[in-house]
């Protein structure tokens, strides 16, 4: 499944101020030209890696589809199926093994991206109950936490401490749960994003059609 990635600002809820929209559109016009003219805009190069994993899986899934041959090169899969079968076998099978390699490298990045990932944290629901309780509670950061000498101290040095939920022991095991899981999470993602790579590189020359 594709992901939506769009050079325009999406239009706010609510209220607009007149000069902001005039302003994001005048930016949306500017993004649009650059990609005509160079292929990327600013709003891709502020954030080169997550272009990268919405729109690369989505031109790899292109390929997948319209691809009309696959790689012969030395070394490669497809000269070890000469003069294993009829041309049309061995047009077939290599058209099968390279499409099964597109769609590793389509997969693995969907994976990388936090977006697509398929895998979620089973705690997310639970701890963003318990935020929102905390943050009644104790107020954004837990500013209701605070003692007089820490506010004291704040002023004096001019720092700010912030407390989460894992600093409250009501709710530090589930908090403890939860980061637990994203580690894993973000263990998961780095990993195949690392397979994806490679798999790039070692097709690169051949991603064309």
């Amino acid at each position: 499944m594709k992901t939506d990635y769009s050079c325009f600002e999406q239009r706010e809820r609510g209220f607009i101020n007149p000069i902001k929209h005039v302003k994001r559109w005048g930016r949306n016009i500017k993004h649009s030209y650059q990609r005509i003219k160079y292929g990327y805009c600013d709003r891709d190069v502020w954030s080169i890696d997550w272009w990268f994993l919405n729109v690369v899986p989505n031109m790899l899934e292109d390929l997948k589809e319209t691809t009309h041959g696959y790689p012969c090169m030395p070394n490669n899969f497809s000269q070890a199926l000469v003069g294993t079968g009829a041309p049309e076998e061995v047009d077939e099978e290599g058209m099968e093994r390279w499409k099964d390699i597109l769609s590793e490298m389509i997969f693995l990045f969907r994976e990388a991206n936090e977006d697509t990932c398929t895998k979620k944290n089973p705690y997310e629901e639970e701890y963003d109950r318990e935020f929102k309780e905390f943050t009644e509670k104790y107020g954004l950061f837990g500013d209701g936490l605070k003692t007089d000498e820490e506010k004291a101290e704040e002023e004096r040095k001019g720092s700010y401490r912030m407390y989460m939920p894992s600093d409250v022991p009501e709710y530090k095991e589930l908090s403890e749960l939860y980061f637990a899981e994203e580690r894993k999470i973000d263990e998961y993602r780095y990993e195949c994003k690392d397979k994806g790579m490679d798999l790039f590189k070692e097709w690169f020359w051949n991603l064309w059609d």
